[in-house]
């Protein structure tokens, strides 16, 4: 606001000094930022947009009734569609930076830093109509009054409730923390209710998460987690310093942990993470592999960075891109997956097909002969920022930056849980010259099956696909005739453990 202002009334140039001594610049973004915003700005990015010369305020509701607001703000309202418009938005947060080398000299060329407008562009969301809009200013039918005066005044609607949710939580808790020292108007209240629409907004309307079991051996349990992206854009999205992980471990029947990724520590770094980055994997076998969904920026010579005006290449983009996202889209270029993630059969894809906003892991957990039950759990976490991204900017000293850091080192880092889901894997040590010894049947079945064996069966249980027992029955004896079951009247599939005098038998069967 303060650079935008300061040029509009004929200043030659904006410096640091001045934004800092500015109230309008200390403000951040206020309602007279985007609704000045003019029709003529749409497609312009970077911050680069036009406000109205005329102190105009643009509004969605058709014949504004325009004496209040001229009267208590000199504003005039005027009603225009562009301003549910998602180009309204990226008029800020489509970012495109223009580097330097090493030595502070300008490269010429320029750096997506961020596109969230065009990840939605390239998605199906534009085509059913839901916008930016749609998500962050979520529309309510209630009639609503925005002015007191005149009593007479109607309300209007739709109304939308400006929550503005994003992903951010950390840096929302900061500034909660240091309302005093950094000089906030809202109060705790303010802050408390947008930290929880935000983490309502990660854990319900950002991410689908499934897991299952494929294969186990005595030497391997072989388990798949899906990750949807349910949000209008990649997965994470905008600033780069976010990112997406897995934490999965397993544990025995003993309490042990046999094998675990993603862990982290205290200060929330992750303990395997690789020094540079962490490459994007299709299939994971050793706990020093981690799934971390995130852009990674790299330097003129094409070496690791934080540093943005450095940031001349991407070295990763393995975000989860949103449903309907393909290569072949005409803004694809600003976009790009990078690294691994365009190679991996299973990164938005689903048979070959790209837009399926989802990405496919496989989990190879080594047994070494364990044959008892073991429990999986994996959670998702969202990090705005870590340790190893700010190194650069803590190895100098600033006011500005010692002022930060001390607000940084007090702060909670604990990476916000997305979601988290678990089965347990049951052991089965039939091998398939021996599988004509129980005969389960029909497979699909709509509910009920038949189950036959030359065995000798002491127990039969139902499991879910999540490991949860649905049912238990004793039978005495062989089953030489088959018995009929009723497994259950929910579709999905479920799991048959049989337990023989000679073994331990599972099968997986489906209800459709």
């Amino acid at each position: 606001m303060g650079n935008v202002n300061a040029f509009k009334l004929g200043e030659d140039s904006y410096s640091i000094a001045q934004m800092n001594a500015d109230p309008l610049a200390l403000d951040g973004v206020s309602c007279s930022v985007c609704h000045q915003i003019t029709p003529e700005s749409m497609g312009k990015s970077s911050g680069n947009f036009l406000t109205s010369d005329n102190q105009t305020i643009y509004g969605p509701y058709p014949n504004p009734f325009g004496n209040p607001m001229i009267n208590h703000t000199g504003y005039t309202p005027v009603h225009s569609d562009h301003i549910k418009d998602s180009r309204l938005c990226a008029s800020c947060h489509t970012l495109l930076t223009n580097p330097v080398d090493l030595d502070g000299v300008p490269t010429g060329g320029e750096f997506v830093e961020q596109a969230p407008f065009q990840e939605w562009e390239n998605s199906i969301y534009p085509e059913q109509g839901t916008s930016c809009y749609s998500c962050h200013v979520p529309e309510i039918d209630d009639v609503v009054k925005i002015s007191s005066m005149p009593p007479s005044l109607n309300g209007r609607t739709p109304f939308g409730k400006h929550h503005f949710a994003g992903a951010n939580v950390f840096m929302l808790k900061i500034l909660r923390n240091n309302i005093d020292a950094l000089g906030i108007t809202a109060d705790i209240i303010h802050f408390d209710s947008t930290i929880n629409r935000t983490i309502e907004n990660l854990q319900l309307k950002s991410l689908g998460l499934n897991m299952l079991e494929i294969k186990r051996t005595p030497d391997t349990l072989s388990i798949d987690i899906e990750l949807m992206n349910l949000a209008g854009h990649k997965l994470p999205s905008a600033y780069p310093s976010r990112r997406v992980f897995i934490e999965l471990f397993a544990i025995n029947n003993f309490g042990d942990t046999i094998f675990h990724s993603g862990k982290f520590d205290s200060n929330s770094d992750i303990i395997e993470e690789d020094e540079i980055f962490e490459p994007h994997y299709n299939n994971i076998n050793s706990p020093e592999q981690v799934q971390i969904y995130e852009m990674v920026m790299g330097d003129v010579n094409g070496d690791y960075t934080t540093v943005l005006e450095r940031s001349a290449m991407h070295l990763k983009d393995n975000r989860i891109p949103p449903v309907g996202f393909t290569t072949s889209h005409f803004n694809y270029d600003t976009i790009k997956i990078v690294g691994n993630a365009l190679t991996d059969v299973d990164f938005n894809k689903t048979d070959g097909n790209e837009g399926s906003g989802k990405d496919l892991i496989h989990f190879n957990i080594p047994l070494n002969n364990d044959i008892g039950d073991i429990n999986i759990s994996a959670k998702v976490y969202y990090q705005t920022v870590t340790n190893r991204w700010l190194e650069d900017m803590f190895s100098y000293s600033s006011d500005d930056i010692d002022s930060f850091k001390a607000m940084y080192d007090a702060a909670d880092k604990s990476p916000v849980l997305m979601g988290s889901i678990s089965l347990s894997s049951v052991y089965t040590s039939l091998i398939n010259n021996t599988f004509a010894e129980i005969n389960i049947f029909p497979n699909p079945s709509h509910g009920f099956i038949s189950i036959e064996s030359d065995a000798k069966v002491s127990g039969l249980s139902v499991y879910s696909v999540n490991g949860q027992l649905v049912k238990k029955l004793k039978i005495e004896g062989s089953v030489m005739q088959p018995q009929t079951l009723f497994v259950s009247s929910e579709k999905g599939i479920y799991f048959i453990v049989l337990e023989t005098d000679k073994k331990k038998v599972i099968r997986k069967i489906v209800i459709n």
